[in-house]
């Protein structure tokens, strides 16, 4: 007998598929007792109904795909959650009184006995087997194993259903992540911009299917572009949802104002009022003067941009205090004038870049953006962002995807943009 339990659970453990679940029980069931018939059968408590998963007399496998009316001798057992075993003279009664149909193309039995499957104290089944031959055919002994086989096979039963629960739920979850990763990649512009004598270029990557970080450029008329690279307080869906709230808002300021710190302010209010997760975002909006290279710009708590020169040489840049928007009534904003030389390069970034740390958890640093940048200061701006990510990712290889990453490179050239330029903004 121990064997026997021991073989039919080590079988149940390798497997996830019901049905599969259900043919092993009942092929060892069939081999184990005096039973011509044996019948696993799902109880549906709203519909008082039953199903039966596995049906087998006499070796030959019954079909029965339908849900049927769940007979008296089953109700019992449902009821009671004990075992229950009635020979031909009851058996005969409960047909006579409509309490039990016989299958048709099946014969009467002599002796039926049916066992509980139950779940957290709830009969969920029934597993019965069935003598033709002779009545009170199964002992307490075999009462006792059908039990403990039926135990096993309703805790393997539920474990199946809750990995086949979970794996729809993860799937139904990787679909709506995927709608809402492209939704949010189509939010970004589709296109970089393109100017004589400058280069853009971007780069951003989530953490996440969905992310926080995001760009924008905002064509404001013939010789002002604005320029917005924003990183919201979360990652993920809450961070994505508060990001796109953001974007929608500096798009509609935008319309109203070209000045950076007033366009802020205005955002700052909206987000106040609609933000009831508690979250936040740093901000840079810049406007960049085609005609100058003066970008002007407003910083609301966000990382100061990187600025070379035509050598190359990083610059120094002035900062005064600039707070996140979302938190304060009045918001602090640190105004700024940067001028983009020709020649020289500006990129905008997060914290995915400067903050990403190596396996002795140094973070890489503005001093290594700066470096970066001067190696690849003559390659086209889209390459650019481009190395600037592959450069993070081998510098923090044990620890990958850290946080949000995402950056806008502003290259000015004393020639016209060569036609790579116009290529795509860079996704992940």
């Amino acid at each position: 007998m121990l064997a026997l339990i021991n073989s039919v659970q080590e079988g149940l453990s390798t497997r996830r598929d019901l049905q599969e679940i259900f043919d092993l029980v009942g092929d060892s069931l069939r081999d184990t007792f005096n039973a011509q018939v044996v019948m696993i059968s799902q109880y549906d408590p709203a519909r008082r109904q039953v199903f039966h998963h596995y049906a087998i007399e006499n070796g030959q496998h019954l079909h029965l795909p339908d849900w049927l009316p769940v007979d008296s001798s089953r109700a019992e057992i449902i009821r009671t959650r004990k075992p229950f075993m009635i020979n031909l003279s009851d058996i005969q009664r409960a047909v006579d009184e409509k309490r039990m149909k016989v299958i048709p193309g099946t014969q009467l039995p002599k002796t039926w006995l049916g066992v509980p499957m139950v779940v957290g104290g709830t009969a969920r089944g029934v597993v019965s087997l069935q003598n033709l031959d002779i009545e009170n055919a199964f002992s307490q002994s075999d009462i006792d194993l059908l039990m403990t086989l039926t135990s096993s096979m309703t805790l393997s039963l539920e474990n199946a259903r809750l990995f086949a629960r979970t794996e729809r739920l993860l799937s139904r979850l990787e679909s709506e992540m995927l709608i809402a990763r492209k939704t949010q990649r189509s939010i970004l512009p589709q296109r970089i911009p393109h100017h004589p004598g400058y280069q853009f270029g971007t780069f951003i990557m989530p953490a996440r299917a969905v992310g926080g970080d995001f760009y924008d450029f905002i064509p404001l008329d013939p010789d002002h572009m604005g320029i917005v690279i924003g990183d919201v307080s979360d990652k993920g869906l809450p961070a994505a949802l508060f990001m796109a709230l953001t974007f929608s808002l500096l798009r509609a300021e935008s319309e109203r104002s070209s000045d950076p710190a007033e366009i802020l302010d205005h955002v700052n209010r909206a987000l106040l009022k609609m933000n009831a997760s508690g979250m936040f975002v740093t901000l840079l909006y810049g406007v960049l003067d085609y005609r100058t290279g003066i970008i002007q710009y407003a910083r609301a708590g966000h990382l100061l941009p990187v600025l070379l020169n035509a050598q190359g040489v990083a610059m120094p840049l002035r900062m005064e205090e600039g707070q996140p928007l979302g938190i304060f009534n009045k918001v602090s904003l640190d105004v700024q004038e940067i001028v983009l030389v020709p020649g020289g390069n500006a990129l905008f970034f997060t914290d995915g870049l400067s903050e990403a740390f190596n396996d002795k958890g140094v973070q890489f640093g503005v001093d290594r953006i700066a470096e970066t940048l001067n190696t690849h200061r003559n390659e086209s701006s889209p390459t650019i962002c481009r190395k600037m990510y592959e450069t993070v990712k081998s510098y923090s290889q044990s620890a990958p995807n850290q946080d949000d990453f995402a950056v806008v490179s502003v290259k000015r050239t004393p020639v016209l943009s060569r036609p790579e330029d116009l290529s795509k903004p860079m996704y992940w």
